[in-house]
This record gives C-alpha cells, structure tokens and sequence, in this order.
C-alpha cells in the first residue's frame, strides 16, 4: 500500500476527528479560552513546523503582506467555526464550513483565470446545493434543526475559509510551502488574542468560569489533530499525485458525521443526511480534478 494512500487517510480521520474534539470542549470553554489555547497550542506546532521546513527564499513586503492576511483570514474563519458548534450540531456545521473548496475553485476562475472543468462544475453545484439544503430548516424546534446564530457563523466560515484557501495558494506560490508556517505563527499568536479579547464582551451565560481540566485537554488535543493533519497532508502531497491526495483527504466530513452520530448522538434528518452526502460527494469531485 503507498504511504500517500495512508498519509491522506490519516488526514481524512485526523480532521474528522478534530471537529468532534471541538465539539466536545468549545461549549465548555467558551470561545475566548478556545482562542487562547490556538494561540499557545497551535503556535508552538508551527514554530516547530517552521524551524524544520523553513526555505532561504527572499520574501517582500507585499508578498508577505498576502501571506499573513491569508493566514489570519484562516484563522478568523477557524475561530468562526469554533462559534457555530457552541450550540449547533457539528455534524451540520461543520459540514457546512468544510464546503469552502467550492468557493476557493469559483474565486479561482474568477480572479486567476483557471479553467473549470465539467467535473468540477458538477462538484461547485452540489456541494452549493448541499449548503443551501443544510441551511434550510423547515422545523426549527427539530432536534436536528441548526439555530440562526450556529448557521451565522458555519456560512461566515465558509466564506473565509473559501478566501483563506484561495490567498493561501497564491501566498505559497510566492514565500514558499515552508516558510508559510512563519506567517501561521504570527496569525496564531495575534488574531486569536484579539478575538479572545472582543470575545469576552459578550460571553454566552452557561458558560463555567472554571471548567474541567478534560474541556481544555479535549479542546488541546483537537487543535493539535487539526495540525499534525496539515503536516500529513503536506507529506502526502510530496509523495502522491493531488488529483488522489485531495479527493481522499477532503472527505474528513463524513469522519464528523459519523462520530457525531455514533457518539454525541446527534440527530439528523433523511433530507439533511442526503445533503450532507452531497457536500461530501462534491468535495471529492472538486479533487478528483484538481
């Protein structure tokens, strides 16, 4: 069996994993302390990141400029993601922020120029329809219903995830694929501490003011899985084709949906599993052509 094959499973299962993690802890930490704990879990892993892959590669200043407002802009829509699950079932949100190559593929087209293919025109339209049937609640007193706020933050996820993966691509074009860790370094220390500050203005009352040391330890160990799958993603790009690595690794989700059934005993309904299954399927569309 070829180690990308395994590499880009382990990402699929690695990032699956996390969103249940964070599901797990965010409602008990609240947002601000999630924030706090990016920016010493997630900035210590990217230092090491750095100081291992880091290239001699001249940088300049508006290069790296859109280097670190697209590390930022990852971030801030980590940090919105993060907002969706306080309430709302990760299955759901997280399905609908994890649809923002969709988004990343039409902002291809538009500002750089790329060809879109009929596969990938099939996966943007799916997965467009996914979210738009995700968002869409006929009940909202349902079980498995999504409230406002929750589908607020998943979309405003989306959206600067789509953005994020965009700029980034460009970014890596122009510092390198190592030296981008330098740039996550400052957007970890920085935007999550000035989230956590404006978080706190308004905090959520169920919230604990101590909460169990597992909630930090969940929440540590999701944020670190979120990481040593961007590691593995990259080891599996050197080592295996995109158009198979991505496919395989972009259906993490259906590791979210899964767990989240089986264990947080979420409910969903016949027509948002049909449209969770589409997100998916059109995830792995978009990457079979990439």
């Amino acid at each position: 069996m070829e180690l990308w094959f395994l590499l880009a499973v382990v990402v699929a299962m690695l990032w699956g994993s996390a969103g249940i993690f964070a599901k797990y802890s965010t409602p008990h930490l609240g947002v601000a302390r999630v924030a706090l704990l990016i920016a010493s879990v997630e900035a210590v892993m990217y230092t090491a990141a750095f100081l291992f892959w880091r290239e001699d590669v001249s940088i300049s200043l508006e290069d790296g400029m859109l280097a670190a407002g697209s590390c930022i802009t990852g971030v801030l829509g980590y940090l919105c993601f993060f907002e969706s699950i306080m309430k709302g079932q990760v299955a759901i949100a997280g399905t609908i922020s994890a649809a923002y190559p969709a988004l990343t593929v039409i902002g291809a087209l538009v500002l750089l120029s790329e060809n879109l293919t009929t596969m990938q025109a099939v996966g943007v339209v799916v997965i467009i329809g996914g979210v738009v049937a995700l968002s869409y609640e006929r009940n909202p007193s349902a079980a498995h219903a999504i409230d406002k706020r929750s589908l607020f933050f998943a979309i405003l996820a989306f959206i600067l995830w789509g953005l994020w993966s965009l700029t980034s691509k460009m970014a890596i074009d122009k510092v390198g694929p190592g030296n981008i860790f330098g740039f996550y370094i400052i957007s970890s220390l920085t935007a999550p501490v000035a989230y956590a500050w404006l978080r706190r203005v308004r905090p959520i009352d169920s919230i604990k003011a101590k909460p169990r040391p597992s909630a930090w330890a969940f929440g540590a160990v999701g944020l670190a899985l979120n990481v040593i799958g961007a590691w593995a993603f990259s080891f599996a790009l050197e080592t295996g084709s995109a158009s198979l690595v991505v496919p395989i690794s972009s259906a993490y989700p259906l590791v979210t949906i899964v767990l989240a059934v089986m264990l947080l005993r979420e409910k969903i309904d016949l027509v948002h599993m049909t449209a969770l299954a589409g997100v998916v399927a059109g995830l792995v569309l978009l990457g079979v052509t990439v």
